[in-house]
């Protein structure tokens, strides 16, 4: 777990170690203050501890994936906006992760500009488009 200083709290999971690293170094030049997760069971535990502006979670993690782990995670906090990202694009998938409720499905490698706008946009209450991976 890391966490950064500055503006808005956002939870970041994967199970890859080189893509939390860069997304957190990333995400803590635009000053949002970054905790990592590298588990679906570990996100869960981190915020059900305490809330965070946003959730950025990988969909396929190894033991509790993404969707379920973002299931449990709005069934404590379910204001808690929650952005997926998945190098597996299958429709399937994407699916579960809308019926979920989450916010928006990003396909990796990610555009960074489009991430970074969408977490501002969510981590300053607004209500995103609902967005595909592409």
């Amino acid at each position: 777990m890391t966490a950064g200083g500055g503006g808005a709290s956002v939870l970041l999971v994967d199970d890859d170690p080189g893509t939390l690293e860069t997304l957190r170094d990333i995400l803590e030049t635009r000053r949002f203050r970054v905790a990592t997760a590298a588990s679906g069971e570990a996100a869960v535990a981190m915020a059900s501890a305490r809330p965070y502006d946003a959730v950025l979670m990988d969909i396929v993690m190894p033991g509790l994936g993404g969707v379920d782990a973002l299931r449990a995670i709005k069934a404590h906090e379910p204001r808690t906006p929650v952005i997926m990202m998945t190098a597996f694009t299958r429709d399937e998938l994407v699916a579960d992760a809308r019926r979920a409720t989450a916010v928006a499905v990003l396909a990796k490698p990610l555009e960074m500009d489009r991430l970074l706008a969408l977490l501002e946009r969510v981590t300053a209450g607004g209500a995103p488009p609902r967005e595909e991976p592409r």
